[in-house]
Order: structure tokens, then sequence, then C-alpha cells
């Protein structure tokens, strides 16, 4: 029987070992390797905060791209939403830890052992893989506590790395007062009332982050920094508009790509309208046009473009921008522009220095600082023991923008030069740098059935078009 193992038991990895399920046409055996949190939530929906809301409508959450409207369906199952009409509901940013019920739900019904229909054995193994050792066209997975799993194909879905260090930041690791993970409940621990909380970074953790200690009634300062200094913005209806780059097969060089979106974002004020419809409008094409562009001008995104680009595409639903506007219009909360050259700590505060005119660093004094950055960037850098193994073994390699792992088009991983070719795949945010889009549902749905299909060995089917137009307006 043909044995599957995917590391990783979070969207991307749960939605692949139910679409090998639903697609398995002779006996298969599936073990799906997770650590950390329950199966089928992952980091983003493993939140039990009420406070928590997607970041798009219940319209596009599906988790499946032939059944579009599966996920408002299961919605009508839930008395919380019988008050709420169809189109009211269709609208709705629901919390994003019932997201996480749903994609469980899902997990607990195409993953049942006991069902007699199932041609698929599943089995949920909790623990964590450190390492993968070809053998012929699969490889055998090495755990950290249990035995070794041999298989004929493996799927890395493991998601996000860990947060990224700050200079100094292991030298106060020990320190109370230091989050280095905000996905841990650092809210257990909060200082008085009257204290001054830093965050670190401006993007979508940091949000959730200001927006439950708005909700757990804690009234102390609190100071959010970035190199940006821009938070996300609101989702909004948009309107229909024209495509800013025609979808005529010509390719086109960043500069030419820029000026042409600048060029809309310029029509669209002109028409007192949002200029992040630009963006939307290319979300079917963005993996395409960003595969086409150089190394080189991919490079030249991301140090010019990436940070306004971040804050146009990855929108906030209207109660979490209310929340974040109400705490600094009340004074509450005030947003930086800085660099931050270190971190230290004395018997009073932690002390974050942030780059002055000269010689002469700023220092900002704070009671707990929660490090918000996001993950670590550069994926040859990684501290994960499986992806060290697997660079040493030559059998992947960073991707050429060094932002995650280097894979064909059938997302088979691409081994160092002079090693062989084996069965293991790669999806989600590993791909950020071969895909750029790769870390929403839109796109982690899609990518679960076609890599269950090439593992099935199945010809592929293409994505319905509501997969391929922009899903945020």
């Amino acid at each position: 029987m043909q044995t599957t193992v995917i590391i990783g038991g979070g969207f991307s990895g749960t939605l692949t070992a139910v679409q090998l399920v639903r697609h398995a046409r002779s006996p298969h055996r599936v073990v799906l390797v997770n650590s950390g949190r329950a199966f089928g939530r992952g980091t983003a929906y493993g939140t039990t905060r009420s406070e928590h809301l997607l970041n798009v409508a219940a319209r596009n959450m599906s988790a499946f791209p032939d059944q579009p409207d599966h996920f408002f369906q299961w919605l009508r199952s839930r008395s919380d939403f019988d008050a709420m009409d169809d189109r009211q509901l269709r609208e709705t940013f629901v919390p994003r830890r019932i997201y996480g019920d749903y994609i469980r739900s899902i997990a607990l019904h195409y993953l049942n052992p006991a069902d007699p229909r199932n041609v698929v054995q599943t089995t949920i193994l909790p623990d964590t893989a450190v390492d993968i050792e070809p053998r012929g066209r699969g490889g055998i997975v090495m755990l950290q506590e249990g035995e070794p799993i041999e298989a004929e194909s493996i799927l890395l879905a493991t998601g996000n790395q860990p947060p990224a260090g700050l200079p100094g930041s292991q030298r106060i690791a020990n320190d109370r007062r230091y989050i280095a993970n905000p996905w841990n409940p650092w809210h257990e621990q909060l200082p008085p009332k009257d204290a001054h909380l830093v965050i670190l970074g401006t993007g979508l953790t940091a949000v959730d982050v200001i927006v439950t200690l708005r909700h757990l009634g804690w009234s102390g300062r609190i100071t959010a920094i970035s190199r940006n200094g821009l938070l996300p913005q609101r989702h909004f209806r948009g309107i229909q508009w024209p495509d800013a780059i025609g979808d005529d097969g010509q390719t086109r060089s960043l500069k030419e790509l820029s000026t042409l979106i600048r060029q809309d974002c310029q029509r669209l004020r002109g028409a007192s309208q949002n200029p992040a419809i630009a963006i939307d409008k290319l979300r079917g094409r963005t993996q395409a046009l960003w595969k086409s562009l150089s190394v080189e001008e991919r490079q030249r995104f991301l140090r010019h473009y990436a940070a306004q680009w971040n804050v146009l595409r990855h929108r906030i639903a209207g109660p979490i921008h209310d929340a974040v506007t109400d705490a600094i219009d009340a004074g509450q909360l005030t947003v930086l522009q800085a660099t931050i050259e270190g971190l230290s700590a004395n018997e009073r505060h932690l002390q974050i220095h942030l780059a002055g005119e000269g010689d002469t660093p700023r220092t900002i004094d704070a009671d707990m600082v929660i490090n918000c950055t996001g993950p670590k960037a550069r994926f040859s850098d990684t501290t994960v023991p499986l992806y060290q193994n697997l660079f040493q073994r030559g059998v992947a390699r960073p991707d050429a923008m060094d932002m995650g792992l280097a894979v064909d088009d059938s997302f088979a991983l691409q081994p160092a030069e002079g090693h062989s070719t084996a069965a293991i795949y790669a999806i989600g945010p590993l791909l950020k740098g071969t895909l750029w889009e790769s870390v929403a549902v839109p796109e982690l749905r899609g990518q679960a059935m076609q890599v269950a299909r090439t593992i099935l060995q199945q010809q592929p089917d293409p994505l319905p078009q509501s997969d391929l137009i922009e899903y945020c307006i």
C-alpha cells in the first residue's frame, strides 16, 4: 500500500490529507505528523480569542476550490448565525476560532478511520519530524520521538518559520517581560494597567495584540514600532474596474508593472475610489507576474514596494480596524516609524534602542515587549532542525529569493546540484519566494488539491474561475 507522510497539521497539511481521501481510488495510507496545536487549526486558526476575526468575508473562505459555498453552508448549520440573512452572513468576518472549528470538522469527517467507505487509512501522529532520508523515489521520515516512517511520497506543510530574532533578543530571551512568540498566551502575564507595552511590528499579528489588549480592558500605553510605520487598512466594498495590466501574454519588467499600477491607482483616486482595487484586480495573476520577474527585480520589489503592497493587499475587518483606530484616537496607541537597533534590559525596564540621527540612538523603556516582526525571512538561516538536515543532505535547497524552498511546477522539491530527486513536495508559506502569493486560503486550498492529485498520479483539475479572481472586493 502506498504511504504518504504529511509533515504539518495546520490548514495546508490537513486539507491535503482530506483531498487525498476525497480523490483516492485505491488503498492508500496517510500519516499526518503534527506538533504543537491541535491538528487542523494551525497558528492562524488555533486562537481561542473571540475578538480575532478572519481577514476575509465568509463567502470566500470555503476549504474546497470545487465547492465555493461550503463554508457558508457550514455556518448555516450553527445557531450562532441564525439571526443573519444569507447576504449578511456571506459578508461577515467570522471569528478565526470558528473557522478552526470548521477545518477541524472537515478533518474529523473525512479522516475518520472507522468509516468503511474510506480506501485511505489515516493516522494523526503527534510528533515532530526532524529529518528525511531519501530512499528510492520516496524517503524515510525521522521523528523526534517515534519510529521512522517509510513513505513513497512526503509533503512539507509546516507553515511559516518561527519569529525572527532581533539584535540583543538572546540576552533577554529568559526575561518574562519579553515575549518572543506572540502566539503564546502572553496576555496571562500582563503588566499593571498603568504600564507601557511595546509591540515590535505593525502588521496583522501586531493588530491581534492591540485588539486583545482592548478587549481585555487593559488601559496602559501601547507603542507599535516598525520600519514603515504602516498599519493594515480596512476592508471595503469595491467596484467593477478594468485590469490595469492586460492579460496578453506579454512579459513586462518591474519598472513597467509599477508604472501601470501607479497610474491605475491614480485613476482610482480620481474616481474617488480606493487604490487597493488596483492590487485586488491582479489577485488571480500575481503569481504569474511574480514568476516572470528576474531575481534582481524581485529583490528590488521587496526593497521598494513590498511594504506598501502588503498594506493594500492584506486588509482587516471593519470591527478590527475600528478597535485600532479607537486606540489611536484615545491616545493609548502610538505608532512609530523607526529601525530597531537592539534590545536590552535593566532592573526596571526592557529597553528598545532605535536608530537615531548621527551616532545617538533613541531608547524607549517598556514594561513588556512583544515581538510581532513576523516569521524569519532568510530560509538559509533556518533554526528548524528538519530544514537544516534537508539542506545538509542536499535533498532541498532555498529558493532563489531565500524566502522558502525551491520547487518545480508540481511543488516537488528541487534538490541541491548533483543530488537525486525524491518524491518530496512543499506547499503553503514555504513557496512564498517562488509564488509570492502563497499564504491565504484561495491559494492554499488550490495547492492542497493540486499536490494531492499529483501524489495520486491523477491529472490535476484546473482551478474553478472563482479561485482566479480577486476575493477581497
